[in-house]
């Protein structure tokens, strides 16, 4: 398995775990649930579904992805994303709540949500351009 599916498959079991065990949590107290949510289905999901296709698809095509060092970035800032977004989303809801001044906090989401879709358009832009290498192949 190549380098860039095996951290991406990696990070979403660890990803699985956490969402998992704040699925637990979420019944013990609220207050989880964005972020069980998120890491669920942003770090677990889409992070296997990255991996997977970073694997199958030159396997598939036999052509090479686009840019490995785009799959590195997208890699990275998709982590940075997800665990910024997971942890400056509770103070932004904790601060609503307590009718306290929230910009910072939602700030700190628009950020980190930005750094997530551009990762997401990273991974968009490099599978696009890896099955257009595919075509030029054939």
């Amino acid at each position: 398995m190549d380098k860039l599916s095996s951290l991406f498959i990696k990070a979403a079991l660890i990803y699985l775990a956490i969402s998992t065990i704040l699925g637990v949590l979420i019944t013990i107290g609220p207050g989880y649930s964005f972020m069980h949510s998120h890491l669920a289905l942003i770090g677990w999901v889409s992070f296997l579904l990255f991996g997977l296709v970073y694997l199958l698809l030159p396997r598939y095509t036999g052509s090479p992805i686009f840019s490995e060092k785009l799959g590195l970035m997208h890699f990275w800032l998709a982590n940075i994303g997800l665990v910024g977004l997971s942890l400056s989303y509770p103070f932004m809801r904790m601060y609503m709540l307590k009718e306290l001044d929230y910009s910072p906090a939602r700030t700190m989401v628009i950020f980190f949500g930005t750094v997530e879709a551009i990762s997401v358009f990273m991974f968009i832009y490099n599978i696009w351009k890896s099955m257009g290498a595919v075509r030029s192949h054939e």
